[in-house]
């Protein structure tokens, strides 16, 4: 099979699900289902899928601070909750038939059957009900980081380790309270180990593993992911592929910067969010998209006023145009013309430029101040996923 018809496969760290997602999920979303887009066009045959994290402390301590609210409250009724939400949101966002969705708990007994594995071969270890994995003191870190930088880092301190960059692959009972024991789920994902919960790096390690082998062209997630989440990730990849004596393979890293708004990262922990749902229920789909590729993808971007109400005139200026285009040349064709397709190449050729949408948009703008042909026009707001019709 040629190289152009090779299927990319990415992997995306979504969201945990014990909140309803905000804009700083949206972001990730926006920006990913752009580049799908953009590798389609290319012939590339993307694949995506998303992580969701269904097994976290940060849900054990959502059921426990709801428990006196509800009375039917479990792991699997709360997370399917906050999924369901999701979808609607990505559906109503019109990014969702680009994605792939997997979730920690289809992955249990995959990630038992590798940890019992790593402790026959004695290449991870036991302490107080953890198991941890045993890292070489000279891995390389795929984001430049030293050794010195990597040593003056936070880790997962625990007693007990042999080594404190050691890794947990799992973590014993204390991250949840033992009333959770009575969760008839629990009895079927932990009957080989102690009761606990998968290690977070970890998790996502063994989804990768069993979806695509570790053969993956892209890993994507927030920024504030590369340490350690995504450094631990990598390591985890790098010592069981050594161990099993696998050729080692790197995927590229893109990282969305972090949402600020006035100044603090956009978060559930902070309490600052404001929730797709929500913010769909003022605003059009394309303006949020519009206000999110406006600016450069790995940067951070401080939400504010004025770039919203930019984003919604550019929304309105781009809908008025395929409107005025319609009215004047009614039904149109998709065929361009050889200078047509010049333009659109220029358009390609921008985004090329590590996937410049900023420019891009500036780019479609020009087209339309210019009454350019509204076929390649649609072409280039299609791209950046974008709906206007």
């Amino acid at each position: 099979m040629s190289k152009e018809h090779e299927k990319l496969k990415i992997f995306i760290c979504g969201p945990t699900l014990y909140e309803k997602s905000h804009l700083g999920h949206a972001r990730i979303f926006i920006f990913f289902n752009f580049l799908i887009n953009y590798y389609k066009f290319l012939g590339k045959s993307p694949i995506a899928v998303v992580q969701l994290t269904d097994v976290d402390p940060k849900i054990f301590a959502r059921i426990k601070a709801d428990a006196g609210a509800s009375g039917n409250l479990s792991l699997e009724n709360i997370t399917k909750n906050y999924l369901t939400q999701l979808i609607k949101d990505l559906q109503k966002l019109q990014v969702i038939n680009n994605f792939t969705f997997t979730r920690v708990s289809s992955f249990q007994v995959q990630m038992l059957n590798q940890i019992i594995n790593l402790l026959e071969l004695k290449k991870a270890y036991s302490y107080g009900g953890n198991i941890y994995l045993k890292i070489d003191p000279d891995t390389q870190s795929p984001f430049g980081f030293t050794t010195k930088q990597l040593d003056n880092m936070p880790i997962d301190i625990a007693p007990g380790k042999q080594d404190q960059k050691d890794i947990m692959l799992w973590n014993a009972e204390n991250f949840y309270d033992l009333s959770m024991r009575g969760d008839e789920r629990f009895e079927f994902y932990f009957r080989n180990l102690v009761s606990g919960i998968p290690g977070w790096h970890f998790q996502d390690y063994q989804i990768i593993k069993s979806v695509f082998n570790l053969d993956y062209d892209i890993h994507g997630g927030a920024d504030e992911l590369v340490y350690p989440h995504h450094e631990f990730i990598y390591r985890i990849s790098h010592q069981i592929q050594k161990i099993n004596h696998q050729n080692e393979k790197k995927p590229k890293w893109i990282h969305i910067g972090i949402l600020k708004i006035k100044s603090e990262k956009m978060s559930n922990s902070r309490g600052n969010t404001i929730t797709i749902s929500d913010f769909l229920n003022k605003y059009s789909p394309n303006s949020l998209k519009i206000l999110f590729l406006s600016e450069c993808y790995d940067k951070d971007f401080s939400l504010n006023k004025r770039k919203l109400s930019d984003a919604v005139l550019v929304d309105n200026e781009i809908s008025s145009f395929f409107m005025l285009e319609n009215v004047k040349n009614g039904k149109s064709t998709e065929t361009l013309n050889d200078s047509e397709s010049q333009k659109f190449s220029e358009f390609l050729r921008i985004i090329n430029n590590n996937y410049d949408t900023k420019s891009a948009i500036n780019y479609i703008r020009k087209c339309i101040r210019d009454l350019e042909n509204a076929n390649y026009v649609k072409k280039m707001t299609d791209l950046l996923g974008l709906r206007y019709y």
